[in-house]
């Protein structure tokens, strides 16, 4: 097993709260119910900005840890396992405890999340880990200068082109939600693990993506007001406005660029203190298992408009500390949840025969993909 790196954790643990805020912001209505010319407006696109990188952010250490490891049905079927809880027991509950009418193809889901797309990122991560011993022979087979001008192309053609040709559909990897976009990060990732050194000088590199996380929610009020001079006549900021913006996607050329920065940079940091470490590395452990609580169907509804409601607080001056306290509240909720089910499953997971299978079922599939039986 890798050793968990508190520099990375804690990455990994931000990331997740920028997706909490961002589904704050989306699912729990604010964008929805804001206007331009409210002061919550500007807060509620500056505050959904930062979770555009995180969904790069994870893939990225994807890549930068699973380059070179071999594949593993037993990591696939843990992952599994640990989904299918959650779905199962979290729909099971509403079906006994509320009058939340369960469907069939709401119970067909929870049983079959990762092929029904239950989680649209479970199903790409299945994909993507799926594909990644293809991923890692195409990287071992690359020197550094094809790997790189590999990942250059890439990001040009599936993320900056899709910028500058806005108005076309070609090359359309749907704003990063995709399989494509995923093995694309995963190469980059993997690029960064094989050939970047650390110099431990993160300052300037935090502050530079910093200020590109900031010019996303800028650029959406400029085309806005763009809207408003006699440029509209031009007929195009229908098209940039498209959705959340031409630049709010995972895979416009700012989010790019600062989620890759964003990432360089706490490679660069050093958490000192095992203590540190440790609480960094338990709160971060839990971090797929609180997008799996609450970013279940059902919950999202509880979470976001029958608990939290978000959209009180538009036109309030608490908005922005209201949100951030939300966000660390749900965070640690699901996260004694996620520590507890962890603990749980650990009384199988460290049992001998359960080990003994996967393990001779790994070697078995690795000797079919070497060509050996």
């Amino acid at each position: 097993m890798t050793k968990r790196q508190p520099n990375i954790e804690l990455l990994r643990l931000l990331a997740m709260l920028g997706i909490i805020m961002m589904h704050m912001m989306n699912h729990g209505m604010v964008i929805m119910f804001t206007h331009p010319g409210q002061a919550s407006y500007y807060e509620c696109w500056s505050l959904f900005a930062p979770g555009m990188n995180s969904i790069n952010i994870l893939i990225l250490i994807s890549g930068y840890f699973l380059v070179g490891r071999p594949f593993s049905v037993k990591r696939l079927a843990k992952l599994e396992s640990q989904v299918l809880f959650y779905t199962i027991l979290i729909t099971l509950g509403f079906k006994l405890l509320t009058d939340v009418n369960i469907d069939f193809e709401t119970w067909l889901y929870s049983f079959l999340p990762v092929t029904s797309d239950f989680y649209w990122y479970v199903t790409m991560y299945f994909g993507m880990y799926l594909f990644s011993p293809v991923l890692n022979k195409l990287i071992s087979a690359l020197s550094k200068s094809q790997l790189k001008m590999t990942c250059i192309l890439g990001l040009v053609l599936l993320g900056a082109w899709t910028n500058i040709i806005f108005y076309s559909s070609g090359l359309n990897v749907a704003g990063g939600v995709s399989i494509a976009w995923f093995l694309l990060m995963y190469l980059c990732g993997a690029y960064i693990k094989l050939y970047y050194e650390p110099d431990g000088r993160w300052k300037k590199k935090a502050l530079v993506s910093f200020g590109l996380t900031a010019l996303l929610p800028l650029s959406r009020f400029l085309f806005e007001f763009l809207q408003t001079t006699p440029l509209e006549k031009i007929g195009l900021f229908e098209d940039l406005l498209w959705g959340f913006s031409v630049f709010y996607q995972y895979n416009s050329i700012i989010v790019i660029i600062s989620s890759i920065l964003i990432f360089i940079t706490f490679l660069n940091i050093n958490i000192k203190g095992e203590t540190a470490g440790k609480i960094i590395n338990t709160a971060a452990s839990a971090s797929f298992g609180v997008y799996l609580i609450h970013e279940h169907s059902l919950m999202r509804m509880l979470v976001w408009e029958e608990l939290i409601k978000p959209y009180n607080w538009i036109d309030h001056p608490y908005l922005v500390p209201a949100a951030l306290g939300a966000m660390l509240a749900l965070y640690a909720v699901c996260m004694v949840i996620e520590l507890s089910r962890q603990a749980l499953f650990k009384i199988w997971e460290s049992d001998a025969g359960y080990n003994t299978f996967f393990d001779r079922l790994d070697d078995k599939l690795r000797s079919m993909w070497n060509g050996r039986n």
